[in-house]
């Protein structure tokens, strides 16, 4: 086992995450086959493997203390290479997991990860949010929407009163200045049906920065 497999394995564990070999095996993999496709189709704009660790496994990672369950129904808005769905799904397998993505060649990519993977209860669904939310096809379906960066708050929301069954689970991975778009989420709460937005500051000494998750609640 390599050298940055042997860090994720450590570092995950000091998040409360302890990884199989098998699990560290398929990181492996993923890794590998990011910096492949990456070298041809830009899925993440960094290219080492160290990077690829700490910057999107870990940071992926971060989020599995607030899953509310081991078998969560999850929606992943805007996952581009797979984070954070792919990385949690591999740490929880129980996970059922959706990824929704617009770009053609990274909606290609996680196809091929979840076949090569083998990750049972994975899909992809290549479609944009606002056309998905004009029918009632994935309306109140889930028990967490979690996205990572693709999306301001504001625009969450919204998607979060379509997504989520009610006492479902907003998820947002976030860098340190979340402050204004809190602030600026609060007058809608009620309007949306999403509430209690929560900011957890995330301070680990194998990121570089300070992160923040957001976890908010769909009323019943």
């Amino acid at each position: 086992m390599d050298e940055d497999i042997l860090l994720l394995s450590k570092n995950a564990r000091q998040l409360g995450i302890e990884l199989s070999q098998r699990q560290l095996a398929l990181f492996d993999v993923y890794k590998n086959e990011l910096l492949q496709w990456n070298a041809k189709t830009n899925l993440i704009s960094e290219n080492s493997s160290r990077e690829i660790i700490t910057r999107h496994f870990l940071d992926s990672l971060t989020a599995l203390q607030f899953i509310p369950k081991p078998n969560a129904r999850i929606i992943d808005i805007g996952c581009g290479a797979g984070f954070p769905s792919l990385p949690l799904k591999i740490a929880q397998p129980l996970l059922e997991i959706y990824l929704l993505e617009t770009n053609r060649k990274k909606v290609s990519f996680l196809k091929h990860m979840i076949r090569l993977l083998n990750l049972p209860r994975a899909s992809v669904i290549h479609d944009r949010v606002e056309n998905i939310i004009r029918q009632d096809s994935w309306k109140e379906k889930f028990d967490v929407l979690i996205s990572r960066a693709a999306f301001k708050l504001s625009e969450l929301l919204p998607q979060g009163e379509y997504f989520l069954a009610a006492g479902g689970k907003l998820i947002a991975l976030k860098g340190p200045n979340v402050d204004e778009e809190v602030t600026q989420c609060l007058p809608t709460q009620n309007q949306y049906r999403i509430s209690q937005l929560i900011q957890h500051d995330i301070r680990s000494p194998f990121l570089e920065a300070q992160r923040k998750i957001i976890i908010a609640e769909k009323t019943k």
